[in-house]
This record gives C-alpha cells, structure tokens and sequence, in this order.
C-alpha cells in the first residue's frame, strides 16, 4: 500500500536530505550518502538503539552498495554525512567507534528515515527504466513521476523548478503547474488547507492549458483524479487533514 511520508518540520534537515537526493539524481555515486544513511537507520532499529557500531554500518553499507551498484567505498560516505552534521562520531576510548544522528536528525529520525526510504524507492524505480531522457525537460519529468508517486511532493517542487527557471514559455506552463500540484499536496501535509486548495486548482488550470500531447506524462486521468482529491479536501475541510484517504492522490504515470 501507498504511504506518504510524514513531513520533516526543520527547514535545514529537509534542505539538506533534498540536497542528498538532487546528488543521487545527478550521479549513482552521489546516491551513497543517502543508502548509507539508509543502512544506519535499519542497523539502528535492529539494534533498538540510535548509536551503531562505526565497522557494523559500513559493512551493511558496502552490502547496500553491492545491491544497487554503487562503486563507493562506504567510508567515503561517511565523510560526507559527517560534513553535513546527518551523522556525527562518538569518541569512546578503548571501544568500537560508534556512530549517532547529528542534532538535528535524532530529533526527527522516524520522519527523516521514512524519507530517506522513499527516496531510495524513488531511485530504485529510475533505475529500472530501459533508457533515460537525456533531454533536461523530459528527464527531470521522470524524476519528478517517480518521486511525486513515493509522495515526496516537496521534492517533486525541487526538481522541476531547477528546469523551470531555464525555460521558454509553453512548457514552462506545464512544469509551474506540475510544481503547483506537488506543493498542494505538500501544503495539506503541513496542515495548510488554503494553499492546498488553491495551489492544487490553479496547477490543473496550468496543465490543462499545456496541453498533454507533448509531456511524456497520461495527463488527462492524472488531471482527472486530482480533481477529484482536491473536492474530496474541500468537502472535508479542516478534517481532511486526518480524514482524507491519501491512496486516492493519483500516480504520475510516464508514456512509455
């Protein structure tokens, strides 16, 4: 079943996941970080404890790795998640080097580990494909199905606008209305049913005005359905927050 995930409240802990991402999308090697930091959280709630073994999470690392074919060595990694305070080092004299959460992911880490699973979903799913787009439109629109179907509506908002701000008109239409739909959903996630009603109207409004011819995208069923979500929202009103059935927000389905 279909799980959104809940939403990280620090702004910087969500910038900074969200930087990993737009790394792993532009690289395999950059996906290390975030399959490490996947494996510190499994390693973590097997252990029923926040500090692992430094030696036990790079081997599960370096297996994570050999799963998905990235050719980095996990210590390379960890580098990097200790510069971008996600993980920090215990000293512990005479002992296993262990490792914990920076500050910021010990306060949210189931939030931040359902994202992080999701993104490594997210990634996983591109890589099935038989070919991708070398084209920088219709590349960032994969992306953008595949995280938009994982409910990472946020990140849905990063990667389009990264294209958006280079475009001509026309599709510059499809993609702010695309973005507009993702962070509508985004706001009914943070409790914002103002911006979720009127970011989720207006997008359709833009996409419809693209068009579906040229997308890569089955626009007029996803247009549909989110239609429909969104009268769902208003009818609920404040409730939808906790009543609203998110399995019935549509998926971002590609043209093959």
């Amino acid at each position: 079943m279909r799980t959104i995930p809940p939403p990280i409240r620090s702004v910087e802990l969500r910038d900074r996941l969200s930087e990993l991402l737009k790394e792993a999308l532009r690289t395999e090697k950059g996906a290390a970080p975030l399959y490490l930091l996947r494996s510190f959280a499994g390693v973590a709630r097997g252990q029923g404890q926040a500090e692992v073994g430094r030696d036990t999470l790079v081997d599960a690392a370096e297996r994570a790795f050999c799963e998905v074919r990235i050719e980095v060595a996990a210590p390379e990694a960890l580098d990097e998640l200790f510069a971008a305070q996600l993980l920090r080092p215990l000293a512990k004299a005479g002992e296993e080097a262990r490792l914990a959460p920076g500050e910021e992911l010990q306060a949210e880490l189931p939030a931040a580990t359902h994202r992080i699973e999701a993104y490594c979903r997210a990634l996983e799913t591109l890589s099935r494909r038989p070919c991708r787009s070398p084209h920088p439109v219709e590349r960032a629109l994969e992306e953008a199905a595949c995280l938009f179907n994982e409910g990472l509506f946020f990140e849905v908002h990063e990667v389009l606008e990264a294209v958006w701000l280079n475009e001509v008109e026309g599709v510059r239409l499809l993609l702010q209305g695309l973005i507009q739909i993702a962070v509508g959903f985004h706001h009914l996630e943070n409790n914002n049913l103002r911006g979720a009603l009127s970011l989720l109207m207006e997008g359709v409004k833009k996409v419809k005005g693209y068009g579906s011819d040229r997308s890569g995208l089955e626009l007029d069923r996803f247009l549909a359905q989110v239609e429909s979500a969104r009268r769902s929202i208003e009818s609920l009103g404040e409730e939808a927050f906790d009543r609203f059935d998110r399995q019935t927000i549509p998926r971002m389905r590609l043209l093959e």
